[in-house]
C-alpha cells in the first residue's frame, strides 16, 4: 500500500486545516466581558420566588 493519500484527500485535509486555523484565529479575538459588566445594578431584585419556582400541583 502507498503512504500517499489520493489528491482529493489532500485537498480536503488542506481545507480542513485552513478552517481550523481560521477558527483558532477568530477565537483568539474573542474578549470575555468582566463580571461587573454582566450585572446591571440599576435593576431591582425580585421580592420572592419566580412563578416557575412553585411546587407542582398534586394530581
Amino acid at each position: 500500500m502507498s503512504d500517499q493519500a489520493p489528491n482529493g484527500d489532500d485537498d480536503l485535509l488542506r481545507e480542513s486545516q485552513q478552517s481550523i486555523d481560521e477558527a483558532k484565529a477568530a477565537a483568539a479575538d474573542v474578549v470575555e466581558p468582566e463580571e461587573e459588566d454582566l450585572v446591571d445594578e440599576g435593576i431591582p431584585a425580585a421580592d420572592g420566588p419566580a412563578a416557575g419556582d412553585d411546587p407542582a400541583p398534586a394530581a
